[in-house]
């Protein structure tokens, strides 16, 4: 199985939000973070919320599977992993052609109504389009509420909202991620400081279960791996999956 966090991503153009430089850097978390937040602002500030929504939709514009997001879903297609946990909202996982990925911080390759909690996946495109209508909507029209510049749901036809886990919410699909995490033989952890629970337990959960723990980063995190491999992801795991299927 795999574990990856935003230092997978980043290659493909997608900045960390907590590292130095990150969006968080650049925009109160508290404030840009919660669903609260977000609906003081498109009220109080629409021009700051413009802003950060343009910055969204300048980083998903550009951004695409990276060597890493390919190198995995080629272990994928070779029966050799199982699944992938991601703590990402990018999506990119399955546009490299990953099979299985549980999002446990949800996505923005989905929407989610606010009335019936009817999900759909959304494409790029779209996704794109509708941050567009948003920011022109923002920048040049009074804005009653969040709401009233969100998508319709196709079931009931109220606001649907893209379906990532804001500050303050509950991680999805969770005890999917602690399965996959406890049934893997090797966890290979990807891009993620396991400083942010509960994402953070899943390697102790592999390991509790009789699992090796194989991580790929830069540097030094607080993930207790048995292997610990110093580089960048986009470099190492292709060489990884070339001795791997070469054997």
């Amino acid at each position: 199985m795999a574990l990856t966090g935003a230092g997978i991503s980043v290659e493909s153009g997608i900045p960390t939000f907590r590292d130095p430089g990150g969006i968080w850097d650049r925009f109160d978390a508290q404030e840009f973070g919660t669903w609260d937040g977000l609906s003081r602002l498109a009220m109080t500030s629409p021009d700051r919320l413009a802003d950060f929504l343009a910055e969204l939709r300048r980083v998903f514009a550009a951004a695409g599977p990276g060597p890493a997001h390919l190198a995995l879903a080629r272990l994928d297609d070779a029966g050799l992993v199982g699944g992938v946990i991601t703590q990402n909202v990018d999506g990119l996982h399955q546009e490299a052609g990953s099979k299985r990925v549980v999002e446990i911080h949800g996505s923005f390759t989905r929407t989610v109504c606010l009335s019936c909690g009817a999900r759909r996946s959304v494409p790029r495109a779209e996704f794109l389009a509708e941050l567009d209508r948003s920011v022109t909507g923002l920048r040049t029209a009074f804005v009653p509420s969040l709401a009233s510049l969100l998508p319709r749901c196709a079931v009931c036809g109220s606001p649907a909202r893209p379906d990532f886990v804001a500050f303050g919410e509950d991680v999805q699909d969770f005890a999917e991620a602690e399965s996959l995490a406890a049934a893997a033989r090797v966890l290979l952890v990807v891009g993620t400081s396991g400083e942010v629970y509960p994402a953070a337990n899943l390697p102790v959960i592999a390991r509790n279960n009789g699992a090796k723990v194989v991580e790929v980063v830069p540097g030094r995190t607080d993930v207790a791996a048995d292997l610990h491999v110093e580089g960048e992801a986009g470099s190492v795991l292709p060489a990884i999956v070339e001795r791997v299927l070469e054997g």
